[in-house]
């Protein structure tokens, strides 16, 4: 296989330095497979910070690519996916997460190279606390989700690719440019029978969050003509994530990132409809579910649960060969 392992990385502080060490540190070498390592950086301003960047990425065997302006996570992602035309696996990772232990990418290729009819495929994560090598929940199975984790996954771009979004982009909407990005392209696939799962061995560490934090500007955006501002603001302000602070900010035309993502996502699979027939309040699998709050929750049983079981193969801790139902 030719497998991109990818990283996204945004602003002045070298996050991605610390990423890139780590993974020749943690990870193991693969046999008969050719590896293609970028980073993308996803319109940093600074100039300054890009050439150390880019300088230190060549020094570590990292290609270095650039956006000129920041476009979001969908778009940089789909970079990072069609570095290389020919390539049948594109591993993509935040530059907040860390590897633990060696065998993480053995297992996600394992994966792919096993089975048939799969979507995107993530790692445990470890998010606060110690790592704990002998918890409990490294030796369960693989999991059925909607889709897996975005901060650390694999996909095969052949399929990634064939998703045409609304703004005309293939793969990941682009023009969500934050938040449930990965949410609807999984969505997207398990609609053609494509499941994507979640491993239980080897989590990787992760600090979310930090890029945001870091750089406030990476909060709002400008509103598209998939959503108009004002149907955005209808929602919005009735939704229990509405911070009436961001009122001001809405007074000059433009929207927080995450609030107006969701508000697309919950358009386009049929939730704003829903909530303007009176249904916001639905019992879903036994929950009742404010659909505009949760949209996923809306969708999720239409286009994953509707699948029956199938047959997984997968590496468990101890690097054996299982077969799991999922």
């Amino acid at each position: 296989m030719k497998i991109i392992v990818g990283v996204s990385t945004y602003g002045t502080f070298p996050r991605v330095n610390r990423f890139i060490r780590s993974y020749w540190g943690n990870t193991e070498k693969l046999d008969n497979h050719e590896l293609i390592h970028v980073c993308c950086d996803d319109g940093t301003p600074d100039l300054t910070a890009v050439r150390e960047r880019e300088k230190f990425c060549k020094a570590w065997n990292f290609n270095f690519i650039r956006n000129e302006k920041n476009l979001g996570i969908p778009a940089t992602w789909n970079n990072l996916a069609s570095f290389d035309p020919d390539a049948d696996l594109a591993v993509i990772l935040n530059d907040d997460v860390t590897p633990l232990t060696a065998g993480w990418l053995t297992r996600l290729v394992h994966f792919f190279e096993n089975n048939e009819k799969i979507g995107t495929v993530g790692l445990p994560l470890v998010n606060e606390g110690r790592f704990n090598d002998h918890d409990s929940r490294w030796l369960g199975n693989p999991g059925r989700v909607g889709a897996a984790v975005g901060c650390a996954f694999a996909v095969r771009p052949k399929d990634l690719f064939l998703i045409k979004n609304p703004d005309n982009s293939m793969g990941y909407w682009s023009d969500l440019i934050a938040f449930h990005e990965e949410v609807h392209l999984g969505f997207k696939l398990s609609e053609q029978g494509l499941l994507s799962i979640m491993l239980p061995w080897p989590p990787l560490w992760h600090q979310g969050g930090q890029t945001f934090a870091a750089n406030p500007e990476l909060s709002w955006r400008d509103p598209s003509d998939y959503l108009p501002m004002e149907e955005f603001l209808e929602w919005a302000r009735q939704s229990r994530w509405y911070y009436s602070d961001f009122e001001k900010e809405y007074e000059t035309g433009i929207a927080d990132r995450m609030g107006y993502s969701r508000t697309m996502f919950s358009k386009y699979w049929g939730i704003l409809d829903e909530c303007r027939a009176g249904r916001m309040m639905q019992e879903i699998k036994g929950e009742i579910v404010n659909i505009l709050d949760e949209p996923q929750k809306f969708v999720h049983p239409k286009v994953v649960d509707i699948w029956p079981p199938r047959m997984v193969k997968w590496l468990d801790k101890a690097g054996k060969e299982q077969e799991t139902e999922v």
